[in-house]
């Protein structure tokens, strides 16, 4: 139990620093075999990392045992850390191409260990935006799901402005992709294709 506690305080102290204060870890800490020790004394149980890697997911830490400033046993432990926050999950299936409405999802506590990429806390960031890919009921939404709304749509006819200084030209082209807010597209001019 002891062992355990000192692994699990080491763990939250070498996170405390980088966690917001809406985040909550669970670290479940295992090893092998009971640990026996015959010496007569009180132990102090010392813990480090066994590596640079941040502690997420599957993470081993050493750890010695010492009495009266000698070590008697050192080991490797794992400590499984899980990081949970609230993040927007859907409350039900939404579609690939569906605009993006309020009601589509909820701020649940979920765990984001494992997630790649940016996941999404407020409903406000996913204003003027639609589905790129489908999501699950339950999911977790993330910025591999979503996208913006384009304003122009490939094929249609766009006005090209060129400026240099004070001189401005213009020209009538036709968008070769889709495009949102603020994107960079190609486009062709009509006149010299």
């Amino acid at each position: 139990k002891e062992i355990q506690s000192s692994v699990e305080d080491f763990v939250i102290g070498q996170l405390e620093p980088t966690l917001a204060d809406d985040v909550r870890p669970v670290i479940d800490v295992r090893w092998q075999n009971d640990i026996s020790i015959s010496v007569i004394g009180d132990p102090e149980i010392r813990v480090r990392r066994a590596s640079s890697r941040p502690l997420r997911g599957p993470s081993v830490v050493k750890v010695g045992i010492d009495v009266d400033g000698k070590t008697y046993k050192t080991m490797s432990i794992t400590a499984d850390v899980r990081i949970f926050k609230p993040v927007l999950v859907a409350v039900h299936r939404i579609d690939r191409g569906e605009l993006i409405e309020e009601d589509f999802f909820k701020l649940v506590e979920s765990d984001v260990t494992a997630l790649r990429g940016h996941y999404f806390t407020d409903k406000i960031q996913l204003e003027e935006m639609r589905m790129e890919r489908m999501l699950s009921e339950g999911g977790i939404l993330t910025d591999k799901h979503v996208g913006h709304i384009p304003i122009v749509k490939r094929g249609e006819a766009i006005r090209i402005v060129a400026r240099v200084g004070r001189m401005e030209m213009t020209t009538d082209g036709t968008a070769m992709q889709d495009g949102s807010k603020g994107d960079r597209i190609r486009v062709k001019n009509v006149d010299s294709g």
